[in-house]
C-alpha cells in the first residue's frame, strides 16, 4: 500500500505537469491542450513518467546515473509526451513541430526538476530516487 507521503508526492507531480503542460499550452501555438484532456493527459503523462523513470533506474548502472540525469530526463520526458501524443487523441492533445517539441520537452522537464528540488523529502520507497539518496535514509533510519 502506498503512504499517505507518497501519495503527496505523487499529487504534487501531478500538479507540477498540469502547471507544466497549461503553461507550455498556453504559449505554444503548436501545442494544442483542450481543458477536457488535459486531466487525462495529466494523469497519464505523469503515469508513464513515473514508470519510464522506474525501469530506466533499474536498468541504468548506479555510476552512470549522474552523468545521465540531464540526459536522461529530458530523453523520458519526450518518450512520456511522445506516448501521450500517441494515447490522447489529437482533438484534445497534440504537438506539431520540431520546435513546439523541444520547448514543450524542455518546459516539462524543468519543472520536473523544480518539484524534484522542491520534493526532496521524498521516501526512499519514491520511484527516481537516487541510489545514494536511498542508502543515506536507510542509513539514519538506522542510527536513530
Amino acid at each position: 500500500m502506498l503512504s499517505a507521503r507518497l501519495w503527496i508526492t505523487i499529487v504534487t507531480a501531478a500538479l507540477a505537469n498540469a502547471l507544466a503542460l497549461g503553461l507550455a499550452a498556453w504559449i505554444l501555438d503548436g501545442f494544442t491542450l483542450t481543458p477536457g484532456w488535459w486531466v487525462v493527459a495529466v494523469v497519464l503523462f505523469t503515469v508513464l513518467s513515473v514508470a519510464l523513470r522506474t525501469v530506466a533506474l533499474r536498468v541504468t548502472s548506479s555510476r552512470w546515473l549522474r552523468v545521465s540525469t540531464i540526459t536522461g530526463g529530458l530523453a523520458l520526458t519526450a518518450i512520456a509526451l511522445a506516448l501521450t501524443d500517441v494515447i490522447v487523441p489529437d482533438s484534445g492533445f497534440a504537438i506539431h513541430g520540431w520546435g513546439t517539441w523541444v520547448v514543450v520537452t524542455l518546459v516539462v522537464w524543468a519543472a520536473g526538476v523544480a518539484f524534484g528540488e522542491v520534493d526532496h523529502h521524498a521516501p526512499a520507497s519514491t520511484p527516481g530516487v537516487s541510489p545514494d539518496t536511498r542508502a543515506a535514509r536507510e542509513g539514519e533510519r538506522r542510527a536513530s
